[in-house]
Formats: structure tokens, C-alpha cells, sequence
């Protein structure tokens, strides 16, 4: 099945993989680590990873960093696949509306996981 990202994929988990790449890709884009004293690393009980502004981005980041192996579990895939969506559905400050029926990156992904979660929530 061919993805936004251009690859075909056989599994489940592998396509879930494969959505998981767009949201990598925005993350590292978006967080700015040049102020981070652990440079891009996330700890939970760090209070500086507790207040700063890319707190839930970089936590994301660090725990999907790396392409998921065959072994990890669908659930873990979908949860971290959910929390994409959400990050990527929350407005940004640099960012106008976009119209219902966008064609961008972020909104073909959007409609790609959305719709991909909706038809998959029970496999869980």
C-alpha cells in the first residue's frame, strides 16, 4: 500500500511505522535544542523538561526518535500514532487556518492517521 511517504508497506505495524515518519520529520523540525542543557534528551523529572515549551514535542521525539523494529507491540505504535495526531492538530503561532479541504502535508497526514485510527481502534 503506497503512503504519503512514498514506500509500500505489507504489514500493519509497518504502515503504522510508516505514518509515524511525517510527525518524526515536523517534531525535528519544529523543537529547538540550541537552548536544551541536555541537548534534545527528555527526562520526566527534570524540572527544565517539565516547563519548557517543547516539553511534550521532545518527550514524543525521544521516545519515537528511532524507526520502530517488527517486535513493537501495535498498541504502542497506535498510542504514539495518537499522540501525533494530537500534537499536529494543535494550532501553531506562525500558522493560519487552513481550509477544510487542504491539500498540505500536515493535512493529508492528518486525514491518512485520523482515518487510519478510526478504522483501527479496536485492534488495540
Amino acid at each position: 500500500m503506497p503512503t504519503l511517504a512514498g514506500r509500500n508497506t505489507r504489514t500493519i505495524t509497518g504502515y503504522v511505522a510508516t505514518l509515524l515518519d511525517y510527525p518524526r520529520w515536523v517534531i525535528e523540525r519544529e523543537v529547538d535544542f540550541t537552548e536544551c542543557h541536555l541537548s534534545g534528551g527528555f527526562e520526566a523529572k527534570d524540572e527544565l523538561c517539565a516547563s519548557c515549551a517543547f516539553g511534550e514535542a521532545c518527550c514524543w521525539l525521544n521516545s519515537n526518535r528511532a524507526l520502530p523494529t517488527p517486535d513493537v507491540p501495535l498498541d504502542k505504535l497506535l498510542h504514539a500514532l495518537g499522540a501525533a495526531v494530537a500534537y499536529l492538530r494543535k494550532p501553531r503561532q506562525d500558522e493560519s487556518a487552513h481550509p477544510e479541504q487542504c491539500e498540505c502535508d500536515a493535512c493529508e497526514w492528518l486525514r491518512e492517521a485520523v482515518g487510519f485510527l478510526r478504522t483501527h481502534r479496536h485492534k488495540a
